[in-house]
């Protein structure tokens, strides 16, 4: 009996590759791949962006988030829009050099995509389609969300 669980070793290999794209952007800005996540996290969340967000979505501490965004700041890839002194409410905005970044790894996450669903049909896709959907909820409803 094999004990390795596929689904999440497919999600690991996943995420390595994300990560790839990350690390190879990161390099041609100075960046580390966080960093790169991060620019990533608040275009695709738009003017809702805050350090809390990017704390609760991706498990990160506090002082972790805080050092980054500082960094992104002077680098002058991201605005902080201060809030009454709370820092983890403070809104985030991506400069023009950061949307550059950000709209990059979205572009690259789509090719990536693209690449590793070559090979199946239409119908296969639909069914993959469907059962990532069923997944997604699944884990969203064990998150509690």
């Amino acid at each position: 009996m094999n004990d390795k669980n596929e689904l999440l070793e497919y999600a690991r290999v996943a995420f390595c590759l994300k990560h790839k794209i990350h690390e190879k952007i990161g390099k041609e800005y100075s960046l580390p791949p966080i960093e790169i996540d991060m620019l990533t996290f608040v275009y695709v969340y738009g003017d809702s962006a805050t350090a809390t967000n990017i704390e609760k979505e991706r498990n990160l501490k506090k002082n972790t988030i805080s050092i980054h965004v500082e960094n992104l700041v002077q680098k002058n890839f991201l605005i902080r829009h201060d809030r009454q002194g709370d820092r983890r409410k403070i809104k985030l905005s991506l400069t023009e050099n950061g949307k550059i970044i950000a709209e990059r790894c979205l572009k690259e996450y789509k090719e990536l995509g693209n690449q590793l669903k070559m090979g199946l049909s239409e119908e296969q896709l639909d069914t993959l389609n469907h059962c990532f959907e069923v997944i997604n909820n699944n884990a969203l409803h064990l998150l509690g969300k």
